[in-house]
C-alpha cells in the first residue's frame, strides 16, 4: 500500500482525501460479501469507494451500486475512484447521513464498515472533531441508528453485512434482534490461530435462523499471510 492509496487486481482505490485509509477490515468485509444474486447494493460509510467497487468487480453488470457518506471529501475521492475504474457506469456516490437518505427501492445487500468507537468526549474537547474522529467513533451513526435504518432500507429478502470489533459484537446482536434483523452468519476473526478474537463479520436479514458460525485466522505467523486469508481474497490482493 502506498500513501496515495491501494492497489487492487482490477483498479486503484486512492485514499488521499479520506480519514481512513484503506485496511484490512473493509478488504476482508468486501472480499466476504456475496453480492452475485443482489440488483441493489448500498455501502454505508463508503469513504473511498473501496467496498462499492469491490462489489461491483463480482455483481452482475446489472446490478445498481449507491455509497453515501457526510464527508464531502469522501464522496469526491470515491467518485474519482469510481470513474478511472471499469464500473463507472454502475457506481454512484452521494453526501447525506444514512439518517436522513431515502431511495426509490429497497436494497438487496447493504454493506457498512461503520464507526466502531463509543464517543470519548474528553479527548474529542481536546483534539477537536476530525473528520477522522467521526469516522471511528459512534457520533454520527450509533449502532441502533445504524440498524434501524438498515431495517428500513433492506428489501424482505436482503442482507446487511458488517464488521465490527470483538467489544461490540454482543450488544450488535441485542440491537439487530430488537429491529428484527437476525444474525445468520459470523466470521470470528483471530490475527494469528493462536490469539483472541479481534474483529466479526457479520451477515442479518429478516429471516431468524440458526447462525453459521466460522473461524479466520488473518496471519499463519506473523508477518505472513495464512492460506485462509490469501484464498478469501484473491481476486483482490496483487500478490495473492
Amino acid at each position: 500500500m502506498s500513501s496515495l492509496g491501494f492497489q487492487l487486481k482490477q483498479c486503484f482505490i486512492e485514499h488521499t482525501g479520506c480519514a481512513m485509509k484503506v485496511g484490512t477490515d473493509s478488504l476482508m468485509l468486501g472480499s466476504w460479501v456475496e453480492p452475485a444474486t443482489a440488483k441493489t447494493i448500498l455501502d454505508v460509510g463508503t469513504g473511498s469507494g473501496l467496498l462499492a467497487l469491490m462489489l461491483a468487480q463480482r455483481a452482475s453488470i446489472r446490478c445498481k451500486i449507491i455509497g453515501i457518506d457526510i464527508v464531502p471529501e469522501a464522496i469526491k475521492q470515491a467518485k474519482k475512484n469510481a470513474e478511472l475504474s471499469p464500473w463507472s457506469a454502475q457506481c454512484e456516490f452521494h453526501q447525506t447521513s444514512f439518517q436522513t437518505f431515502t431511495n426509490q427501492a429497497l436494497f438487496d445487500l447493504i454493506v457498512s464498515n461503520p464507526p466502531y468507537f463509543t464517543e470519548n468526549a474528553t479527548a474529542n474537547q481536546v483534539a477537536g472533531m476530525s473528520d477522522r474522529t467521526l469516522a471511528r467513533q459512534t457520533l454520527s451513526l450509533g449502532h441502533r441508528a445504524l440498524f434501524e435504518n438498515v431495517e428500513r432500507l433492506l428489501s424482505e429478502t436482503g442482507s446487511f453485512c458488517c464488521v465490527l470489533p470483538a467489544e461490540s459484537y454482543r450488544l450488535a446482536l441485542d440491537i439487530a434482534h430488537e429491529t428484527e434483523l437476525y444474525c445468520n452468519q459470523v466470521v470470528n476473526v483471530r490475527s494469528l490461530p493462536e490469539t483472541k478474537v479481534i474483529r466479526h463479520l457479520l451477515r442479518f436479514s429478516r429471516i431468524n435462523t440458526v447462525t453459521e458460525e466460522e473461524e479466520l485466522a488473518i496471519y499463519q505467523s506473523a508477518g505472513h499471510y495464512s492460506e485462509q486469508y490469501r484464498t478469501l481474497c484473491k481476486e483482490y490482493y496483487l500478490n495473492f
